[in-house]
């Protein structure tokens, strides 16, 4: 059986060090959940909470309605896979799974049964009887998998599980992990530092930062409506720079780096500004009269589907601006004077402090 996981005013400290502060959120029954951000920000302590490795020292963590505090680590039925498998060397691949089963008592036949039902989710039901120095590193990671969910546990738990996996083998277990999660339903908690992992593979994502969530939602509302200036630039690329929101004439302007963005939105302020755009969001133009920022291109790459171009600005500012082989368009040549514009639905603005306007 599967539970939704709830965060009532979580803190956590070491020392003087506030890890983590104030969380409250819950995790739906079933839902793949991340938590996703730099080192340091208290995704790993949230998580070793939740499987009883670290003490809760404010708030409450609720399996359902079962609050966990005060349960020890080996009795809240949590499946874990760690970043380094942890696999049992002198055990083969069918022990290394059915070790949490007799810890469990389960009787031979069923542990039998359900051993080789994980391998079969896991597809390495053929690997049976190898040894984990046999095996690569893919392999092993989904034997790690396999050991977590054969106890059939109520929350599963993965703390970067793919990080010491090389490029292609990431994509290939991030695929299998998240079919595989589909597929038995079992609520997910994933903690890791790679924003596309996270944006891949998620039903939902918590952005953290020195112990605080920064913003919950859908990876497609994270890319694209972030909370705030940190999670825009944390989360894939994008180009900051320093504005003025300006009334003129009743419509309002965005100047910056000697150029000027209209904004057909509402803005009641006016003043200083930070303005957001990712590389392909900027349209580019070679009329020079239009309303926009004007640069050179100072370097050009060809990246197959679309080609990624640094400009810079008037004012010497650099910013990057894709256009996509899709569209027609064909590689422009370093030293070309543009005009980038920006359509207003697509601009983030935010205050001094970062926050969205």
């Amino acid at each position: 059986m599967s539970y939704a996981v709830h965060f009532k005013e979580i803190d956590k400290y070491y020392g003087d060090f506030h890890a983590v502060k104030n969380a409250n959120f819950t995790v739906k029954e079933g839902e793949f959940f991340t938590l996703l951000g730099p080192s340091g920000c208290g995704k790993t302590t949230l998580l070793r909470m939740i499987a009883g490795f670290n003490s809760i020292e404010g708030g409450t963590i609720s399996f359902g309605d079962k609050v966990i505090n005060k349960i020890p680590a080996h009795k809240r039925n949590i499946g874990m896979v760690f970043q380094n498998y942890a696999i049992f060397p002198h055990m083969t691949v069918f022990n290394n799974v059915a070790y949490g089963l007799k810890a469990r008592s389960i009787g031979k036949k069923e542990a039998e049964e359900r051993v080789l039902k994980a391998l079969r989710l896991v597809r390495m039901e053929e690997y049976k009887d190898r040894e984990p120095s046999k095996l690569s590193g893919g392999q092993q990671q989904r034997i790690a998998l396999a050991r977590a969910i054969v106890i059939e546990p109520d929350v599963l738990l993965m703390d970067e599980p793919l990080s010491n996996l090389d490029a292609k083998l990431r994509l290939e277990m991030r695929t299998i992990i998240k079919k595989l999660q589909r597929e038995l339903g079992i609520t997910t908690i994933y903690v890791t530092h790679d924003q596309e992992e996270a944006l891949a593979i998620s039903d939902r994502i918590a952005v953290m930062k020195l112990g605080v969530i920064q913003q919950i939602d859908v990876p497609e509302n994270i890319y694209k409506s972030p909370a705030n200036a940190f999670v825009a630039g944390f989360i894939g690329t994008s180009n900051f720079l320093k504005g003025e929101a300006v009334k003129e004439n009743g419509k309002v302007y965005l100047h910056a780096h000697g150029g000027k963005l209209s904004y057909d939105r509402d803005l009641a302020y006016e003043g200083p500004v930070t303005l957001s755009l990712r590389p392909e969001e900027g349209v580019l133009t070679k009329n020079l009269e239009e309303e926009g920022l004007r640069g050179t291109i100072t370097l050009s790459t060809f990246l197959g589907d679309f080609m990624n171009y640094e400009i810079t600005l008037t004012d010497g500012t650099i910013m990057e601006v894709n256009e996509y082989t899709k569209d027609g368009k064909t590689l422009r040549e370093i030293g070309e004077e543009v005009v980038v514009k920006a359509d207003a639905a697509v601009l983030k603005v935010y205050n001094e402090e970062g926050q969205v306007m």
